[in-house]
C-alpha cells in the first residue's frame, strides 16, 4: 500500500516536471500566450499541488493506520517461546545412540575395573604379606632342621612335620598353649617397656 502510495506521488511529481517542461517552452513564444499559459498552468499547479499534498496526507494517515495494526497484531499474537536449557540423553529406547550389548559391555567393563580397583590392592598386598611370612617360616625351618641335623637329631623336626601335616589334636593343643604364653609375654614386655619410658618422661 505504501509502495502505491510513493508511485502515485512519484508519477504526480514527473507529470509536474512535465508540465513545467512543457511551461517552460511555451513561454518563448509569445508574452501574451506566455501570460494566458502561466495563468491556466498556475492554476493547474495549484491543483496538482492540492491534489499532492491531499496524496501526502493520505499516505501518511495510511502509513499511521498500518504501523498501529502491526503494532496490535504482534501484541495479541505474542507468546513467550518454551526455551529448554537442557538436553536430553536417552540410555535406552528408540532415541537411544547406544546399542544394548555396548551399554551391556560398558556396564561389565566398569564393573570388572571397580572390582579390581577395589579389592587387587588389598589382594596383591595380602599375598606379597603371605609370601613374605612363608619364606621367613621356611627359612626357621631350615634352619632349625639343619641345627638339628648338625646334632644328629634329624627325626624331631621331621616328627613334628608330620604332626603338623596330620593335625594332631595334642601337638595343635601344645601348640596354641605355647602360641598364647608366647604372645602374653610380648604383650607384658610392651607394657612395662611403655612404663619404664612414661616414668623416665616423668622425671
Amino acid at each position: 500500500m505504501e509502495e502505491n502510495t510513493n508511485n502515485d506521488i512519484f508519477v504526480i511529481m514527473q507529470k509536474v516536471l512535465d508540465k513545467l517542461k512543457n511551461i517552460s517552452e511555451d513561454s518563448t513564444k509569445s508574452n501574451k500566450e506566455s501570460e494566458n499559459i502561466h495563468l491556466r498552468r498556475h492554476l493547474e499547479l495549484g491543483e496538482e499541488f492540492d491534489k499532492i499534498y491531499r496524496l501526502v496526507k493520505l499516505a501518511h494517515r495510511l502509513i499511521l493506520d498500518s504501523e498501529n495494526k502491526i503494532i496490535n497484531t504482534i501484541e495479541k499474537n505474542k507468546t513467550t517461546p518454551n526455551i529448554n536449557n537442557y538436553t536430553e540423553y536417552s540410555l535406552f529406547g528408540n532415541k537411544s545412540h547406544f546399542k544394548p550389548w555396548i551399554l551391556v559391555a560398558f556396564f561389565f567393563g566398569l564393573t570388572t575395573i571397580w572390582c579390581s580397583i577395589k579389592y587387587l590392592p588389598s589382594y596383591l598386598t595380602e599375598k606379597s604379606l603371605l609370601s613374605k611370612e612363608r619364606e621367613e617360616y621356611q627359612l626357621f625351618y631350615n634352619y632349625v632342621y639343619l641345627k638339628h641335623f648338625k646334632k644328629d637329631e634329624p627325626n624331631v623336626a621331621n616328627d613334628i612335620l608330620k604332626k603338623i601335616k596330620q593335625k594332631d589334636t595334642l601337638f595343635m593343643k601344645e601348640y596354641h598353649t605355647l602360641l598364647n604364653t608366647h604372645q602374653r609375654e610380648i604383650k607384658k614386655q610392651e607394657l612395662e617397656e611403655e612404663l619404664k619410658s612414661l616414668e623416665n618422661d616423668d622425671r
